[in-house]
């Protein structure tokens, strides 16, 4: 009769069952980036050839972090299901959802660098860009260097009983480092350039300000769940808690981008300027082009709308004539509705 060969003591629900539970949250995180990139083909297709192929290559990226992440859950859980020694071996797929990770994130910190640049005074620019830069590219290094071998090393070390070296900490904490810069910094450029560009205006500043929000929300979120998968990497190195944020730490990076090109429709909605009716009876109208004056009297008794529509792009006004029946006392005959659309 064949036996049940004995299993090591695994703590299942800090390893791998945590990196189910990153697995999930990431795939939610996927929908709502394939949302997002479909609300941006729909509401801005006029938007620059650069600016739609960055959104189609990090939905690529981003689809193939989520396809490579399930088939290294199905590897580990279904495939090698009862079958510990395989759980102490990195699989390939692994590998490439931290790789492409680190590309998500980077590729967004440039698209955002590259806007500060455009923002900045010719004077600063290549300064400013230059600093931000280095940083986004020591984040990379330091990224492709510890994430991908460092810390898939340690992902399943807790099967072979290894102690946890201080070392590996240390080659963990640049990249952490960087990461948070990078996102800092980029936060900083985007708040102070845009602080610049207040006029005065109640409407232009009510926007600016709601500009920097997002700035500062977008490095905060990144940043502290950076932050967070390193102090977590840390203090559990045996379990599997910092995988399950670094499953969704990139599909972070991807919808900060997606949201910041999909919220300028609600952002010009919301500081567009709206007109109420304007009663034009009883105004005296003087017509002096043909070289006599001519008086326009508007009475209440009129019963004609005058319309005038005001339109973006348009440089040219019209109005509208229309008869209407008066069914209250005391209408008012004569009114202007103007459209600011």
């Amino acid at each position: 009769m064949s036996t049940i060969p004995a299993l090591p003591h695994i703590d299942i629900s800090s390893t791998f069952g945590a990196a189910l539970i990153g697995a999930l949250i990431s795939t939610m995180l996927y929908g709502l980036t394939t949302l997002q990139t479909y609300l941006f083909y729909v509401y801005y297709p006029k938007d620059s050839r650069k600016t739609k192929t960055l959104v189609a290559l990090i939905w690529i990226l981003d689809t193939l972090h989520a396809a490579f992440m399930s088939f290294t859950i199905y590897h580990y859980l279904v495939a090698n299901y009862f079958n510990p020694a395989a759980l102490a071996i990195g699989h390939w797929s692994l590998f490439l959802t931290v790789a492409l990770n680190t590309v998500i994130a980077c590729t967004v910190q440039c698209f955002f660098t590259i806007r500060i640049a455009q923002l900045c005074h010719p004077k600063l620019r290549w300064w400013v860009t230059s600093i931000i830069g280095a940083m986004v590219l020591a984040h990379f290094a330091f990224g492709a260097e510890t994430v991908i071998f460092m810390q898939v090393q340690l992902l399943l070390c807790w099967s072979l009983s290894l102690k946890y070296k201080p070392s590996q900490l240390f080659a963990a904490t640049p990249f952490a480092v960087f990461a948070v810069l990078s996102d800092v910094m980029i936060a900083g450029a985007l708040c102070y350039l845009l602080s610049g560009s207040r006029t005065g205006f109640r409407q232009t500043d009510t926007l600016v300000s709601t500009l920097i929000i997002y700035a500062i929300n977008r490095c905060l979120l990144t940043s502290v769940v950076a932050v967070v998968e390193v102090i977590v990497f840390a203090t559990m190195p045996h379990a599997l808690w910092y995988v399950a944020i670094d499953f969704f730490i990139g599909k972070l990076y991807a919808n900060s981008l997606l949201a910041t090109l999909n919220s300028r429709v609600a952002l010009r909605t919301a500081n567009t300027p709206t007109f109420n009716s304007i009663h034009l009876s009883g105004m005296e109208f003087n017509d002096s082009s043909r070289g006599s004056d001519t008086t326009w009297v508007i009475q209440k008794n009129d019963r004609r709308d005058l319309v005038l529509e005001l339109r973006p792009g348009s440089s040219s006004q019209r109005n509208e004539a229309s008869q209407h029946t008066d069914d209250m006392n005391g209408m008012e005959g004569s009114r202007t509705k103007v459209f600011a659309s």
